[in-house]
């Protein structure tokens, strides 16, 4: 007889779907979250003993060279990669330690999925400025995207430290400790990242997405195709719309012949 079953590899498969939070998906997210990341580092700077250090950075980063950054950044939010990058690299020939246009060059590199040498732009940033969060939140979802999730929990960590309140980082850490099968965390990461995360429809279908998937891992397939598809609903042409129906696909019940 046949008898409908859910296939024992279904954690393993959604672990793949974590880390394949597709590369152009993950990018998406933190591009999403750009301008409120430097946003939050310049308010920051004003208000937080913490971030003497990144205000002593930008105090001996020359004004012309901070200009330079300032229109890389507007560049880069603007979709301009190539200005941005152009103005990056002004900025860090008149100085080459600063760390803003070190971090909006790294994120250049994230578009171009030039992994390996974002990597090490992101780390020149921190090397200059170790309160750069955006930097350390970078790395972290390389890390998750490449599928290192035990490896982005350090990075995220310290970037939960320099940006509270900024959704993004608890939206990686929960993917990060998905990743790494600690669901219950996941989703107390995931509930933090729903306290921060505004009404912008395609970052309530991430989040939506994510829960679904913790959901699954923990064998609570009913409220996993509940979010999965509540993360369509919020944003149907969305790419997590599209990851979503990847997951309700490859996570259907499987027929299991039986003598």
């Amino acid at each position: 007889m046949k008898q409908t079953n859910w296939p024992d590899k279904c954690g393993a498969m959604q672990r793949s779907l974590i880390s394949s939070g597709l590369h152009v998906v993950s990018g998406l997210i933190l591009a999403l979250s750009v301008e409120p990341l430097f946003a939050q580092i310049d308010v920051n700077i004003r208000t937080e003993p913490t971030q003497q250090l990144i205000s002593m950075n930008q105090l001996l980063t020359p004004q012309k060279a901070q200009r330079a950054t300032e229109r890389a950044r507007t560049a880069f939010m603007l979709g301009r990669f190539e200005e941005a990058d152009k103005q990056a690299k002004r900025a860090l020939d008149i100085f080459p330690r600063c760390a803003n246009a070190l971090t909006v060059e790294g994120l250049i590199r994230m578009q171009d999925r030039d992994d390996g040498d974002a990597l090490r732009l992101f780390q020149e940033a921190i090397d200059a400025d170790p309160t750069m969060g955006v930097a350390y939140l970078a790395m972290g979802q390389i890390f998750n995207t490449q599928g290192r999730f035990k490896e982005a929990l350090v990075p995220l960590s310290r970037a939960a430290a320099f940006l509270p309140g900024v959704w993004s980082v608890h939206y990686e850490t929960a993917r990060a400790r998905l990743g790494d099968g600690e669901v219950q965390s996941g989703l107390i990461e995931i509930a933090y990242a729903e306290r921060f995360i505004g009404t912008d429809s395609q970052n309530r279908s991430a989040l939506s997405f994510l829960r679904g998937i913790a959901n699954l891992l923990r064998k609570d397939y009913t409220a996993g195709t509940q979010y999965l598809n509540d993360a369509i609903k919020r944003d149907p042409k969305g790419p997590y719309a599209l990851l979503a129906r990847k997951a309700l696909e490859r996570s259907q019940p499987s027929p299991i012949n039986e003598k």
